[in-house]
C-alpha cells in the first residue's frame, strides 16, 4: 500500500510539474509570439486571466507534493539523507523558487501592461516582460536538470 501512494504523490508531482513548465514553454515561446500579434488587448487579458487559476493550482501542488516526495525519501532511508541528496534537493527548491519568482514578475507585469494600453489596439511587449518569461524557462530547466540528479 505504502508504494502505491508513494507512486501516486510522485506521479501527482511529475504531472504538475509537466503541466506548468510545459504551459510557460508554450506560452513563452509559442502561444505569446503569435497572438500578440493577431489580437486585441482585451482577449490577450482574457487569455491571460482564464490561465492564472491553473497556474497558481500547479504551483501550489509542486510545493506540498515536493515536501512530501522529500520526507518520504528521508522515511525510506531512515531519516538520514546524505549531504549530496540535501544540497541538490535545497538547489533544486531555490531554483523552483526562481522560476516562480520570474513567472510571477512576468505575469503581474504583463498584465499590467495589457491593463493600461488601449483596449483595441495591438500590443508590443516591452523586452523586460520578454526577458522574465526567458528567465522561467532557463530556471525550469535547471529544475529539470536537478531533479535527473536527484532521480524524483
Amino acid at each position: 500500500m505504502r508504494t502505491i501512494v508513494e507512486l501516486t504523490i510522485r506521479f501527482i508531482h511529475l504531472t504538475s510539474a509537466s503541466v506548468w513548465f510545459g504551459g510557460v514553454v508554450f506560452t513563452t515561446l509559442i502561444t505569446i509570439p503569435v497572438v500578440r500579434k493577431n489580437l486585441i488587448t482585451q482577449d490577450l487579458l482574457k487569455i491571460h486571466n482564464r490561465f492564472r487559476g491553473v497556474i497558481s493550482l500547479m504551483i501550489h501542488i509542486l510545493y506540498i507534493t515536493g515536501a512530501i516526495v522529500v520526507f518520504m525519501v528521508a522515511w525510506n532511508n531512515d531519516m538520514k539523507l546524505n549531504a549530496e541528496y540535501m544540497i541538490f534537493s535545497a538547489c533544486k527548491l531555490g531554483a523552483f523558487g526562481l522560476m516562480a519568482l520570474f513567472w510571477g514578475l512576468y505575469s503581474s507585469l504583463y498584465r499590467k501592461h495589457l491593463e493600461v494600453a488601449p483596449p483595441n489596439n495591438v500590443i508590443n511587449i516591452p523586452a523586460h516582460i520578454i526577458l522574465l518569461g526567458h528567465l522561467t524557462l532557463f530556471s525550469g530547466l535547471i529544475v529539470i536538470v536537478l531533479a535527473l540528479l536527484l532521480r524524483i
